[in-house]
């Protein structure tokens, strides 16, 4: 009788310590990857697009429209497993009055001659490209900055600006990312 009861007894320990391990996985496993069941969610509630400056655009899965700390800026996020590089996000901002182009021509130059300053100035690393992007509305004329190490792409910026548009993007993080920005730039209506 007393072996009986002891069994059970053991029998109770090993299922509450199971319980208080898997409740503890669960748990890490949840912190973990928290990112990705709130893109889900997000994606089931509001859709595969986001409005950013009065414009729609197409977010990618893994992609979803963050809270920015101002009234006009817009911030879209990546949901990214490491922690150990930045995270990737697109910035919309507000542009300075009077620094937005009226034309085409006039926007490609002004681009053209900033990415020419920054690789006669660079620093060591870092070079700058010119990336043309085509919207429904208008054309997006970007600089690209890729910081290489050891002839390795590390880090991804690129700026983009479009004629008489009172906005200006700004997408930062791992190159691997990068082109899923410029889809959501291009996808702009």
């Amino acid at each position: 009788m007393l072996n009986k009861i002891a069994r059970q007894s053991n029998r109770r320990k090993l299922f509450f310590t199971s319980m208080v391990a898997f409740v503890l996985l669960i748990g890490i496993l949840c912190v973990k990857y928290y990112r990705y069941a709130y893109i889900v969610t997000s994606h089931c509630m509001h859709g595969d697009f986001a409005e950013i400056a009065g414009y729609r655009v197409r977010l990618p899965y893994l992609w979803w429209k963050g809270d920015s700390q101002t009234r006009d800026k817009y911030l879209l996020l990546r949901a990214c497993p490491s922690n150990t590089f930045s995270r990737p996000e697109l910035e919309v901002n507000p542009s300075i009055p009077g620094d937005v182009m009226d034309t085409d021509q006039e926007e490609l130059k002004s681009t053209q001659a900033m990415i020419s300053g920054l690789n006669y100035n660079g620093i060591e690393g870092w070079s700058h490209s010119l990336v043309t992007l085509t919207s429904r509305p208008f054309t997006l004329y970007c600089i690209r900055g890729d910081e290489t190490i050891f002839g390795t792409k590390v880090f991804s910026n690129l700026t983009c600006f479009a004629a008489k548009l009172p906005y200006w993007f700004n997408y930062s993080g791992p190159p691997a990312y990068e082109k899923e920005a410029e889809s959501i730039l291009s996808s702009l209506e």
